[in-house]
């Protein structure tokens, strides 16, 4: 015990020798008693610890106090709510609706009157006090026309009109207050008014108007929470509007006409495609922007298809056209507004991929193939204007992938068979010319075009060429490899010409001896021996100059 009061002693000691410290200051800055710090024995409460009391009782009291501080104010104000609303609806059941109504505007005002009055002595009960007021002042207000068999307000429109004035004040008090919570309340009411308002016209704009306005609050205040959330809530809204707002009591499925519903779609797209612009430069962490961006693209993508397979499935190219345009110019705007690299090449990617429904919708197959791996070498292209791997890359993958479909699907034809192989080597030549450009380090896509135009040049001059010449054509595209091999002085050209040279040995001896006339077999086996004999030469030769 003497070594607890000397302890204390020394506290206050040393709490009378701040107080007069800043008393001098008070006196030196005017400041007012009532202005003044607390006194020295509140301090002492507020700071010093009980003696005698250990560890694991103090997290037990912690928790306590939160749950008695913020878990029964809770509590009691969902209470409080439930029971103001049953009782104005009681009322309404007896016949006094306006009394009911008024009853329950004059229990939501004062609710609110008692938050503001808590602000200074209990912030978090004044916080759920006016929360609370807020939402039953909305509930009291859609019972004017909603869900009610003798409503006071006859007309849905004027009804909306008054919700909508109610969504105006919450978001002005989230403005003034810098509360990002009375900010989630708007969202919430402005699509529960979107939901009730059960029309295209009514609900879709509403939708595209809060994704706007969920937009600008998080350029004004940086509100993340805010902003995934509004992301999720408008398109579900959106969704319920597509299934005919089963919440509402109808049937769910798909609506029957679309009632231009398309533009706000796009709309809706937009305005959460927009906050790529906002990316500050010295941004440590990009990883919010980037999951809010692919979430976008993958909820826009969900009923873009439903939408494109209810209404347009024999109509979509001009939808996907102007999309793919769309995409693709924002994509060059993020390109010369902002140096991330990510955002131009997800919305350049995306815009491509419409452009490739787009060509399939107006040619078909296997014509439409012809153009896409012509629209890969536009990709690449972009990808050097842009210097982003990403794009390489995606494209790469888009590209084999759109080469197994039509090799696995598809009768061959020459010009695309040609058209494929072609592509697959120019590209690895552009990439490997403009390496640095786009900052590969690797040779693995560069390979991987390579592989893919070896064997798609094989393939292409077996479908073109007589049976009797797919030797000597295959020996013929060996030796143009070897060729630019020495103009390129390009190593892996080299390996394509022995690759082929390989090939035509196997075709020969396993098909063409047994399958052709002797006259060919013999042309045939000269000018493979030829051709092999004179690169062997070569080869020879390069080894004698090197030692």
């Amino acid at each position: 015990m003497a070594d607890q009061d000397e302890e204390m002693e020394k506290i206050l000691g040393r709490l009378q020798s701040l107080e007069l410290r800043l008393s001098r200051l008070e006196t030196t800055l005017n400041i007012t008693e009532k202005e003044a710090a607390p006194e020295s024995e509140e301090i002492l409460h507020a700071f010093v610890q009980p003696l005698g009391v250990d560890s694991s009782n103090e997290e037990e009291i912690g928790l306590e106090s939160k749950i008695g501080r913020f878990g029964l104010a809770w509590l009691g104000n969902i209470v409080l709510l439930f029971g103001i609303t049953f009782l104005s609806q009681y009322m309404m059941n007896l016949g006094y609706r306006i009394f009911s109504i008024l009853f329950g505007y004059l229990a939501s005002a004062s609710i609110f009157f008692l938050g503001n009055y808590l602000k200074k002595t209990n912030v978090h009960l004044s916080f759920i006090f006016r929360i609370n007021a807020l939402v039953l002042f909305f509930y009291i207000t859609v019972r004017l026309h909603f869900f009610s068999s003798l409503p006071l307000i006859s007309g849905k429109v004027i009804s909306i009109v008054i919700l909508l004035l109610l969504v105006a004040v919450q978001t002005y008090l989230s403005f003034r207050n810098t509360s990002q919570a009375f900010a989630a309340l708007a969202v919430i009411f402005a699509l529960t008014t979107a939901v009730l308002g059960d029309g295209s016209n009514i609900t879709l704009p509403i939708v595209t108007l809060t994704a706007a306005m969920t937009i600008y609050l998080y350029y004004r205040f940086n509100w993340e929470p805010l902003l995934i959330g509004s992301l999720f809530l408008t398109y579900l809204t959106f969704l319920m509007w597509l299934f005919g707002n089963p919440i509402l009591g109808h049937s769910p499925e798909m609506i029957s006409e679309h009632h231009f519903g398309f533009m706000y779609l796009v709309g809706l797209g937009t305005c959460f495609s927009i906050i790529a612009m906002f990316r500050k430069k010295d941004s440590p962490s990009d990883d919010f922007l980037t999951s809010v961006i692919i979430i976008n693209g993958i909820l826009f993508t969900i009923i873009l298809l439903l939408f494109v397979l209810r209404f347009f499935n024999t109509n979509y190219v001009p939808f996907f056209t102007v999309l793919a345009v769309l995409a693709l110019a924002y994509s060059v705007i993020l390109h010369s507004k902002s140096d991330w690299n990510f955002a131009s090449a997800f919305y350049a990617l995306y815009g491509f991929m419409a452009m490739s429904i787009a060509l399939y919708g107006i040619f078909g197959l296997p014509e439409a193939y012809l153009l896409l791996s012509v629209q890969s070498l536009l990709v690449v292209s972009m990808a050097l204007w842009f210097r982003n791997r990403l794009i390489v890359v995606m494209n790469s993958i888009l590209f084999l992938t759109i080469l197994l479909v039509y090799l696995f699907s598809t009768k061959n034809v020459s010009a695309v068979n040609f058209c494929f192989a072609a592509i697959s080597l120019i590209s690895a030549r552009i990439i490997n010319w403009k390496r640095s450009r786009l900052y590969i380090k690797t040779d693995m896509i560069r390979n991987l075009y390579m592989i893919e135009g070896f064997a798609m040049m094989l393939l292409a001059l077996y479908h073109a060429v007589p049976k009797q010449f797919v030797t000597f054509s295959w020996t013929m595209a060996a030796l143009l490899y070897f060729i630019f091999s020495l103009l390129l002085k390009n190593i892996k050209y080299r390996y394509m010409a022995l690759g082929t040279m390989i090939c035509s040995a196997f075709y020969l001896f396993l098909v063409d001896l047994a399958r052709i006339e002797i006259i060919y077999r013999v042309l045939a086996l000269l000018f493979l021996a030829a051709i092999s004999i004179g690169i062997s030469i070569y080869y020879t030769n390069r080894v004698k100059k090197a030692g």
